[in-house]
């Protein structure tokens, strides 16, 4: 089994974690990478760790909003932090779950990073002024080696990586 390691990405000086439930409201941005190199077989496991982060936040109109990309050859944007319709956990859920299914390559973060930077941490996608932001990036491995320069993406997010590894399954 490939063991997984997920990034969270911090914008500003915010720092979540997933160990109780959090009251917090916060713009949180989930990148997802769905690549070849995830395994089929680990899907559930990606799709699990997804949905027991975003279970543990108040996401409602006047709580956390939630962003949702996946990435591969190409990162989609499937909503943004102003799209009504995905503030509720259940409607985050069913995205998380129906978004996951089929695995390409190759694996292009600096996509998924230059789409999160343009596209969803923005104020015409709903960035709330003085609420804090984080950007939560799940990906097993490196960019494409033909992939383009990342560095000033990174440094415009703001952000401050840590990485962790596991191959635990989370509970639904």
């Amino acid at each position: 089994m490939t063991v997984l390691g997920f990034l969270i990405v911090c914008l500003g000086i915010s720092l979540i974690t997933a160990t109780e439930n959090t009251i917090c409201t916060l713009d949180l941005g989930l990148l997802v990478d769905t690549t070849r190199s995830i395994e089929e077989e680990n899907i559930p496991t990606v799709k699990a760790a997804l949905q027991h982060l975003v279970q543990k936040f108040d996401i409602s109109t006047d709580g956390t909003h939630v962003s949702f990309e996946t990435f591969a050859a190409k990162s989609k944007l499937h909503n943004k932090f102003n799209n009504d319709t995905y503030h509720s956990k259940e409607a985050v859920l069913d995205l998380i779950s129906d978004s996951i299914n089929k695995l390409t390559q190759p694996t292009r973060l600096d996509f998924a990073l230059k789409t999160a930077k343009e596209h969803m941490f923005t104020e015409e996608s709903g960035l709330r002024p003085g609420v804090r932001s984080a950007m939560v990036l799940y990906t097993d491995g490196r960019s494409y080696p033909g992939s383009e320069d990342f560095f000033l993406d990174v440094v415009a997010l703001k952000v401050i990586p840590s990485t962790w590894k596991f191959s635990k399954t989370f509970p639904d």
